[in-house]
């Protein structure tokens, strides 16, 4: 029994014992708690959880290294062209001076001016961009219109009644068609002030080449007194192909308004300086019939040159919505434009005494050379696009 007791309380002892340096290490132990990622590493892994694959958007909103985009579009517009513009003032002055050096001419004042006219529109462009700072672009923008004699595209005079012909009313210039292409090379540095707004200079060299075909009109009567008196002379047909090409280097300012990831406001505005020459040619069928008998047909040529120069502005305001690679712009572009001749040479050539149909001056039109006219160009459009990246992702 006492054998018992004592291994009992040996038993219980070693127990302590070991409990007494067991206990300890346990408590002493201090807690593992979680320790915060370096910033770098947090970065790393909030890319790696808002993936490039979740939103196709977060991929191209990003610094892009080079960018190509390439854009085509179509639109409508409104021009009043500088080749009817010219007609009534510069006509009437040239009959004017005419009549001063030889008062048997008649002389000839505008009593209807042309109107606006509607054009058909189409752009395509392809730009280079560096870090959205630094842009190339390659453009083209084409206007087209065509016109019957149901459209306001002519100008009309009036020629008062002289010692040798009766008073008469007719269409002077009409305007068959127009075709304006404007061809552009910009550079453009696109300063970041802010996160959203950029602006920066720009340089375009452009070039400009427009073909205007239109048809001469002209009505006279001679009156009893008249070398070939109760003579009726009026064009019935015929076209005038007129022909200008122009160049010049335009500065701008360009300028970026981000709104939103997907949504962007651009404008620019230009300073048009361009020069160059032009031609004129082409033929008129005239009528003549005395004293009510039977008419005779003849043609007459009119061919003119010279020097040419067109100054203005050019701007243009643009919404562009974009998805992923893809585009959609929508915008407008405003041309306003003072043509003036600082050369202006050339005749009509024909059988036909030019007193009976022609306005102008011979050899040098003054009244060209004297007038300044006004072309303005309204169009608005619609261009989608692509672009394509390059950064050290890759190419996508």
């Amino acid at each position: 029994m006492r054998f018992f007791v004592i291994s009992n309380f040996r038993i219980l002892l070693s127990l302590l014992l070991f409990l007494s340096f067991t206990i300890p290490n346990f408590s002493q132990e201090p807690e593992k708690t979680e320790q915060p990622l370096p910033i770098a590493k947090q970065e790393e892994a909030a890319k790696e959880t808002s993936s490039w694959f979740n939103d196709p958007n977060d991929k191209f909103s990003k610094v892009f290294e080079h960018r190509l985009m390439f854009r085509i579009g179509v639109g409508i517009g409104n021009l009043s062209p500088a080749v009817l513009n010219e007609t009534g003032p510069a006509w009437s002055k040239d009959s004017i001076l005419r009549n001063i050096v030889d008062p048997d001419s008649p002389p000839s004042f505008p009593y209807k001016e042309a109107k606006s006219l509607a054009v058909q529109t189409q752009a395509w462009d392809i730009s280079y961009g560096w870090k959205n700072r630094f842009e190339i672009q390659s453009a083209r923008n084409s206007s087209l219109g065509k016109y019957g004699k149901e459209e306001p595209a002519s100008t009309n005079f009036f020629t008062p009644r002289t010692d040798l012909y009766w008073a008469s009313a007719f269409e002077g210039n009409r305007l068959l068609r127009f075709d304006g292409i404007s061809d552009h090379l910009r550079f453009s540095y696109i300063h970041p002030f802010t996160s959203r707004f950029r602006i920066g200079p720009s340089v375009n060299f452009h070039r400009y080449t427009e073909q205007d075909t239109s048809s001469y009109g002209s009505y006279s009567t001679s009156r009893p007194g008249a070398p070939v008196p109760d003579k009726a002379t009026w064009s019935v047909g015929g076209n005038v192909e007129s022909n200008f090409s122009m160049k010049g280097i335009l500065p701008g300012i360009y300028l970026k308004f981000k709104i939103t990831e997907w949504w962007e406001i651009r404008s620019r505005l230009e300073y048009l300086d361009r020069k160059g020459d032009f031609s004129a040619i082409g033929s008129q069928v005239l009528q003549e019939s005395v004293s009510g008998g039977p008419g005779t047909y003849s043609i007459s040529v009119p061919a003119y040159g010279g020097k040419v120069s067109d100054k203005g502005t050019i701007f243009m305001f643009e919404s562009s919505f974009r998805y992923c690679r893809f585009s959609l712009d929508i915008g407008m572009i405003r041309q306003d434009i003072t043509r003036s001749y600082s050369m202006y040479v050339g005749d009509t050539i024909g059988t036909v005494s030019t007193n009976d149909y022609l306005l102008r001056f011979p050899n040098i039109d003054l009244g060209q050379m004297s007038h300044h006219s006004k072309q303005t160009l309204t169009e608005v459009y619609i261009m989608p696009g692509a672009s394509f990246f390059y950064d050290s992702d890759g190419i996508y």
